[in-house]
């Protein structure tokens, strides 16, 4: 049989023919696509044709501009920036007597429910002359820590500086040009946990009044009380806020997450790798605070999200007020008492209308109050974080200078703590508060009252006052993506309700 081919008669049977006959086709073929691109270049631009005599082939469409690099962006991804404030070396930890006299004076108590094998940063703050790193763990009192140092890119420095952890929780650490980043270890050998970012407290304090709030947890609704403590304490005069967090639910979270995007709070998550209770996290947080606020602000107060500041005198207005007034440098620790106020119920869950909120507002529904507590009946205080050496949940340990107690008159001010009638952690709470009956009606100053409502108002509503939309508005918009509505299938959005 036989067929017309391409180049003539070819014959099935003919195979050994026609293999050099599709090659001569293909070279064919070859050639005149050969002469269709050589007569695409030669009809280039000049400007074309001189580039191509001056770059290599491979570049002609891959031409890149010959402007000079903007100096903020010469680099490569090995260097790391200059900063004037990290070239510094140094060799020795400043107020070392203070710390070994108190190492050989102290007699910690045994915690035999914290099991921490090995440390952990949580944070450190570079000052002019150390680094004060401050740990997760309590329990490895006056062991040998070893200062590792990491630069921008996360590669260690190869000058380790020897250390103790002082009291439970602190390690002092030298300075060293270029770190950006520390952790610690028992040994040199060891891999430590991951470093964390070294951070500058080198100039001037950026506050003149912050406040460290304990850490949040259990399953009380929080984000009623989350705004009051923080509004209210705004009207003090408070900047800033360090929030630290164990657990809140997603409708709080909303609230903190709103305060962080206007500048208000930083928010410091609480946990490492090793078991603990939630309430065992306080020594931690109170120490974390100390070191965060020194040359952060002049002032800072450490109380519970329960506990108001409360000025009463007719001279101060404020707490700044009362701070301004203070010219006294030796005074360190503002020592204030307690008056506890019942609180009956749990704030609620979530907000509802305006009317629902005021009516649930601490300060409008809770006013039944104790007198005041005695000296270290659960006081609270303001210090100058600088002069503090060691800092507790009610009041320093030690100090560098200043006096260790500056008792808040009661005619200028107390602590407001609305302690809760039902047992939640700690027994004997109700009791104690009972023992300092008898209790009286006091509101909370009137301009604040005002201040803070409106406040309060304004900043939930923003948060949680979401302009909806009808489920079948919803169901169009997500049928765009071929999505299913959640509303149509019955579930319930953060804010909204079906």
């Amino acid at each position: 049989m036989e067929r017309e081919g391409l180049l003539g008669d070819v014959k099935d049977h003919q195979s050994s023919s026609q293999i050099p006959r599709r090659l001569a086709v293909i070279t064919v073929l070859a050639f005149l696509i050969f002469l269709g691109i050589r007569n695409t270049i030669t009809d280039l631009t000049p400007s074309t044709i001189a580039m191509n005599k001056t770059l290599p082939a491979e570049s002609i469409f891959n031409i890149t501009s010959s402007e000079v690099e903007d100096p903020l962006f010469a680099y490569n991804s090995s260097d790391c920036p200059y900063e004037e404030w990290n070239q510094v070396t140094t060799t020795i930890i400043p107020n070392t007597e203070v710390h070994d006299k108190w190492m050989r004076t102290w007699k910690p108590i045994d915690e035999p429910f914290l099991y921490h094998t090995k440390p952990s940063a949580m944070s450190a703050f570079a000052q002019k002359d150390q680094i004060s790193v401050a740990l997760t763990s309590t329990n490895l009192i006056n062991s040998t820590m070893y200062c590792r140092y990491y630069d921008c890119r996360r590669k260690e420095i190869s000058d380790p500086f020897q250390s103790i952890i002082f009291h439970k929780s602190t390690v002092f650490c030298a300075r060293r040009p270029n770190a950006k980043y520390i952790a610690v270890s028992l040994t040199l050998d060891e891999i430590p946990d991951y470093s964390v970012p070294i951070v500058p407290r080198i100039g001037n304090p950026p506050h003149y009044f912050t406040i460290c709030m304990a850490p949040l947890y259990g399953d009380e609704p929080k984000f009623l009380q989350i705004v009051d403590f923080i509004e209210y304490h705004k009207l003090q005069g408070a900047t800033f806020f360090h929030i630290y967090l164990r657990n809140v639910t997603d409708y709080d979270r909303m609230m903190l997450d709103e305060y962080v995007k206007t500048g208000d709070i930083e928010i410091i998550k609480m946990h490492d790798h090793f078991w603990r209770a939630d309430y065992m996290w306080h020594e931690v947080q109170i120490n974390d605070c100390h070191h965060r606020s020194k040359y952060f602000s002049k002032w800072t107060a450490l109380i519970d999200i329960d506990e108001r500041l409360e000025i009463r005198n007719e001279q101060f207005k404020t707490v700044v007020d009362y701070l301004d007034s203070i010219h006294n440098a030796s005074v360190a620790n503002l020592h204030f008492r307690v008056k506890w106020v019942m609180k009956h119920n749990n704030t609620p869950a979530r907000y509802e209308n305006d009317a629902q909120l005021t009516d649930e507002m601490l300060f409008c529904k809770f006013r039944n109050t104790s007198r005041l507590g005695e000296l270290w009946d659960q006081p609270k205080c303001i210090i100058r974080p600088e002069n503090v050496a060691i800092m507790t949940i009610h009041g320093p340990l030690a100090m560098y200078k200043g006096e260790t107690i500056t008792l808040v008159n009661i005619n200028i001010g107390f602590i407001r703590h609305y302690r809760s009638v039902e047992q939640r952690v700690f027994p004997g709470a109700l009791d104690r508060m009972m023992s300092h009956a008898p209790f009286n009606i006091l509101p909370i100053e009137q301009w604040v009252e005002q201040n803070l409502t409106k406040n309060i108002l304004s900043r939930v509503k923003l948060v949680y006052d979401i302009v909806d939309v009808s489920c079948e508005e919803k169901i169009k918009m997500y049928s765009i993506e071929n999505v299913t509505a959640p509303c149509s299938i019955g579930k319930q959005d953060l804010f909204t309700k079906l």
